[in-house]
């Protein structure tokens, strides 16, 4: 075991940062990622990236849609593999795919960058990218950097402003 020159605490060899207080253990040994044995790693072996709904035949994604709660407004997303969601700030160079200013984002707390949606084959998936007021999915704040799959008549929150996830065949 590798002690924390600051705090004390104990760590396992290879450990290159303590835990508890942020400090670099010296004697952490070589910079690489060792792999954890097997008995370490999850149970579970799902892919969190795939809906139980996806269809493995299907070539093209069923359109996603997100209205606006307050304004009533239907968005059909651009079919992209990744959509930005947020304010314009054109003095700032800050140009989000989808710009939630005319819908009260300014004052429901919207960040210029707030999140992103992805397309992974058939699937959606939400990410807050670090927003001040938080992304929320069926009323839970979602962690930063952590994508969520969207399934329809989810709903979806950015800070303030409600959305509901519209999932249509064409």
């Amino acid at each position: 075991m590798i002690e924390c020159p600051s705090c004390g605490r104990k760590h396992r060899p290879g450990t290159l940062f303590c835990s508890e207080c942020g400090v670099y253990l010296p004697t952490g040994g070589p910079l690489r990622t060792e792999p954890l044995p097997d008995e370490e790693l999850p149970v579970s072996r799902a892919n969190p990236w795939v809906s139980e709904q996806v269809d493995e035949d299907k070539t093209t994604p069923t359109p996603l849609y997100l209205k606006i709660l307050e304004t009533d407004r239907q968005i059909r997303l651009p079919s992209s593999t990744e959509v930005h969601v947020g304010r314009l700030d054109a003095a700032h160079g800050i140009f989000p795919d989808l710009d939630l200013t005319t819908d009260g984002g300014l004052e429901g707390g919207v960040s210029r960058r707030h999140c992103k949606i992805h397309q992974r084959g058939a699937t959606y998936l939400v990410e807050d990218v670090g927003s001040a007021n938080g992304t929320f999915l069926n009323g839970q704040r979602l962690t930063p950097y952590l994508p969520h799959v969207l399934k329809d008549k989810d709903e979806l929150q950015l800070g303030t402003v409600k959305m509901q996830v519209v999932l249509q065949e064409e």
